[in-house]
C-alpha cells in the first residue's frame, strides 16, 4: 500500500513541483513587497545595591517610631522593572506623552496610529479624546498591539544582569521615540515607587527634628528671660521653675541630637534605596533595519506548496479507494 502511494506521488511529480513553484513565487513576491522593520534597542544595568538591607543605619529612635525603610512589595526585586515595562499603566502613560516630530509636538498615540497606518485600518477618528470610553478602548487596542508585535523585553544573555528592551516597527522614528519615552516613564515610576517609603521617613523625621529644634530654642530663650527676671539668689521659689526649665532643656537637647542622627541615617538610607539605572546602549539613527529574506521565503513556500499538494493528492487517492471498496 505504501509503495503504491509512493509510486502514485511520483507519477504526479509535475503537479507537486508546479504548485511548489507557485508557492515559492508567492513567498518571493511577499518578501519584495513587505516593508522593512526598524529595531530600536536599549541595554541597561540596574544597580541592585538598593535591594540590600538598608535598616542598619536607622537609629533606635526611628525603629521605635516604626520608620522602616524597606521598599517592599513588587519593588523589592530589580527584575520586576521588566514587568513594569510591559504593564498597561505605563505603556498607556507613555502613549499620552508628546514628542517632537519634524518640528511639531505629536502625541505618541497619534504617532502610532498615523506612522504605522492603523488609523485607517481601525477607522479611528481624530477627535477620539472627546469620548473617555472610546479613548480607553483605543488605548487598550494600541497596548495589545504593541505587546504582541512591537515590544520585546528580556535579559541580554543567560546569567547576566544586563537587560535589553527592543521596539520594532515599520517607522524608525516611532521605534526610537516610543522606546526612549517608555524608558523615561518606567524609570521615573520605578524610582518614585522604590523610594516612596524612604522619602516618607525622611519627611517625617525632618518635621519632628524641626519641631524639637524650635522647642529647644524657645526653651533656651525662656531660661535666659527667666534668669533676667528672677536674679535674686535669696529667693528659693524661682529655683524650682528654673530646675524644671533646665530639665526640659536637657530632654529637648537629647531628643534633638537623636533626631538629627536619625535624619542623617534616613537620608543615607534614601540614597542607598534609590536605584541607579546605567544605560549602556541607546538607539541612534539610522536604526537597524530588518528585511524579509526572499530566498528563505521562496524555499519555505516551495516546501509548503509541495507538501500541501502531496497531502491533497494522497487524501483524494485514499478516499477514492475507500469509495470503490464500498461500491464493490
Amino acid at each position: 500500500m505504501t509503495q503504491g502511494l509512493g509510486r502514485y506521488l511520483l507519477s504526479k511529480w509535475w503537479i507537486i513541483l508546479g504548485v511548489g513553484v507557485l508557492f515559492a513565487l508567492a513567498g518571493a513576491i511577499y518578501s519584495m513587497t513587505k516593508k522593512p522593520q526598524f529595531v530600536a534597542e536599549v541595554t541597561f544595568v540596574l544597580d541592585e545595591e538598593a535591594t540590600q538591607s538598608s535598616r542598619s543605619g536607622i537609629s533606635e529612635l526611628s525603629e521605635e517610631l516604626g520608620l522602616g525603610s524597606d521598599a517592599g512589595g513588587v519593588f523589592s526585586s530589580p527584575t520586576n522593572i521588566m514587568e513594569l515595562m510591559q504593564s498597561r499603566l505605563l505603556i498607556e502613560k507613555t502613549l499620552h506623552s508628546t514628542v517632537q516630530v519634524e518640528g511639531k509636538k505629536v502625541l505618541l498615540a497619534d504617532f502610532f496610529l498615523d506612522s504605522l497606518e492603523y488609523r485607517e485600518k481601525w477607522k479611528v477618528r481624530r477627535d477620539h479624546g472627546s469620548d473617555p470610553l472610546y479613548e480607553s478602548g483605543l488605548m487598550r487596542s494600541i497596548y495589545e498591539t504593541l505587546i504582541a508585535q512591537n515590544i520585546k523585553i528580556g535579559k541580554k544573555g543567560k546569567g547576566t544582569s544586563i537587560y535589553s528592551v527592543e521596539c520594532t516597527s515599520r517607522h524608525q522614528l516611532f521605534s526610537k521615540y516610543f522606546l526612549e519615552e517608555l524608558l523615561n516613564t518606567v524609570t521615573q515610576y520605578y524610582v518614585e515607587k522604590k523610594t516612596e517609603r524612604a522619602k516618607l521617613n525622611v519627611d517625617f523625621i525632618q518635621k519632628r527634628t524641626d519641631s524639637v529644634r524650635q522647642a529647644y530654642n524657645t526653651a533656651l530663650y525662656g531660661r535666659a528671660e527667666f534668669a533676667d527676671a528672677f536674679f535674686n539668689p535669696g529667693k528659693q521659689t524661682p529655683l524650682v521653675a528654673r530646675e524644671k526649665q533646665q530639665t526640659d532643656i536637657q530632654i529637648l537637647r537629647a531628643s534633638y541630637v537623636e533626631l538629627t542622627r536619625s535624619l542623617e541615617a534616613a537620608k543615607t538610607s534614601l540614597m542607598r534605596e534609590t536605584p541607579l539605572i546605567q544605560y549602556l546602549d541607546m538607539p541612534a539613527l539610522p536604526l537597524k533595519m530588518l528585511r524579509s529574506n526572499m530566498i528563505k521565503n521562496a524555499i519555505v513556500g516551495l516546501l509548503i506548496g509541495a507538501f500541501l499538494t502531496a497531502g491533497i493528492l494522497l487524501f483524494r487517492k485514499i478516499m477514492r479507494a475507500i469509495i470503490s471498496n464500498q461500491l464493490g
